[in-house]
């Protein structure tokens, strides 16, 4: 399995099998034009998102629409994706809140090509269908619907953890008990290689 990083205001993912990828995530709007390049010739299958914000589906609508490839995310995060301004964001502590803050102001404010999602993932579904050895691992928190996915050796966390200026738990949450719980999941997870939706990958640990 190979595995692309590419910058688009949030880290997309372009995991491949062969000639079969798949994206998870899709960054900010604008970053089209990037995304197509990165992912070359590659025969992509899918567009999976982590969850429902504004800087991680930004450019699904166009991508989805250039490679005729579906949509998929939780059930859950599918009201805030139709509306992002229902999103609702929490931090502890002034900084953070701040942050909180003016994400909200951005989900209310930001222009995204509307899109419906075609596929619903939940706990345990495979990603077989579209060539790639993996599967669906549910960690809601940082909003209802989070997702990640489990390879063989890695974890694409999506905002279930974060690493800007270090790594830790999710800064921002909708649901901070469910969070945590998402983040002790996590730990048990053993060793792999945690890839962020923010931040340079690093080794599993013990989080909390």
């Amino acid at each position: 399995m190979e595995i692309k990083q590419i910058n688009a205001g949030a880290n997309c993912y372009l995991i491949s099998q062969g000639k079969n990828g798949i994206l998870i995530d899709t960054g900010m709007s604008g970053n089209e034009k990037k995304i197509l390049k990165e992912c070359g010739s590659k025969n992509m299958k899918l567009i999976i998102l982590t969850h429902g914000h504004i800087d991680h589906i930004g450019c699904a609508k166009a991508l989805s629409e250039k490679w005729n490839v579906p949509i998929a995310i939780n059930e859950r995060d599918l009201n805030i994706v139709r509306h992002p301004e229902n999103a609702k964001i929490k931090g502890d502590g002034i900084i953070k809140k701040i942050f909180a803050f003016l994400s909200v102001l951005s989900s209310k404010y930001s222009k995204i090509d509307k899109f419906e999602p075609t596929v619903f993932f939940k706990e345990g579904d495979s990603l077989q269908e579209y060539g790639i050895d993996g599967q669906i691992v549910e960690l809601p928190g940082h909003t209802a619907g989070s997702i990640g996915i489990k390879t063989k050796d890695s974890l694409f966390a999506g905002d279930a953890l974060f690493h800007i200026v270090k790594s830790s738990v999710a800064v921002l949450y909708e649901n901070k008990a469910d969070m945590l719980k998402s983040v002790r999941k996590i730990q048990d997870m053993g060793q792999c290689t945690i890839y962020y939706g923010h931040g340079t990958p690093v080794q599993n640990k013990k989080w909390i």
